[in-house]
């Protein structure tokens, strides 16, 4: 079954967004939208 998608607008301080681009750098991920979701299932999934 295909997953519904939602379009989700989130604001956050320019210091998260720094970290954000960093983890999706050093992991080699294509968008930071697929940087926030790896992040937010890892951090689920404990």
């Amino acid at each position: 079954m295909k997953d519904d998608k939602e379009r989700v607008e989130i604001r956050m301080p320019k210091t998260i967004i720094e970290k954000l681009d960093q983890y999706q750098k050093e992991n080699g991920l294509s968008t930071r939208t697929a940087t926030i979701l790896e992040l937010l299932r890892k951090g689920l999934e404990r």
